[in-house]
């Protein structure tokens, strides 16, 4: 009884140990912010990251590791004005980024896209918004059912065993507890994939 008791201590216990590992993920995720600076040689110009409008000239921002939109407009609306578009790329957390953009004007008689336009042609799906997402999320509620329900199942086959001594039983609370086992394994390999995808992303 005392070996059983020990035992569910210890799952209660492992299972506080991931929730607090997802939770301290989380605020490292959303604290990895680097500090980007945006210069043009155009006071008028006006700089846009992410579809927001972040300053004129030079403007200041702090982005979430990843990749991020720029777009900036020339001051002037007239034809053959260059806009530009690129993505900055922020591989590292707590670093300071200096973008440096020289606008000059192009011969062109064509009207530059609109930033929406440009966002929406290059612009790549969210893993959070993808259907692996949502498969390993279904996964992982399926396996945390499953690996309950057969550790409920085990420990009541227990507390039969107790009873009866009936050593067929025993055989069939290992079982159980190993079936419990493998689901529950199985979900910390989702949970833990979940994260990663979560701080690289």
């Amino acid at each position: 009884m005392l070996i059983r008791f020990q035992l569910k201590n210890n799952n209660f216990v492992l299972k506080l140990v991931i929730v607090f590992i997802i939770s301290f993920a989380s605020c490292i995720a959303q604290d990895c912010k680097s500090k980007v600076e945006i210069i043009t040689n155009n006071l008028g110009s006006r700089i846009f990251v992410d579809t927001l409008l972040i300053g004129r000239w030079k403007a200041e921002i702090n982005l979430t590791k990843g990749n991020h939109l720029l777009f900036i407009q020339h001051s002037s609306y007239q034809w053959g004005q260059k806009n530009i578009y690129d993505t900055l790329k922020i591989s590292e957390c707590d670093k300071d980024y200096h973008f440096n953009y020289d606008m000059k004007q192009i011969e062109s008689s064509s009207i530059t896209p609109n930033i929406y336009e440009y966002i929406n042609k290059n612009k790549t799906e969210s893993f959070f918004s993808s259907g692996t997402f949502k498969i390993l999320i279904g996964s992982a509620a399926v396996l945390g059912g499953v690996a309950a329900y057969l550790k409920i199942r085990a420990d009541r086959k227990y507390d039969d065993y107790l009873q009866t001594k009936n050593r067929s039983m025993l055989d069939e609370v290992d079982r159980l507890d190993l079936y419990s086992g493998i689901a529950f394994g199985l979900l910390q390999i989702n949970f833990g994939y979940l994260i990663y995808k979560f701080l690289t992303d």
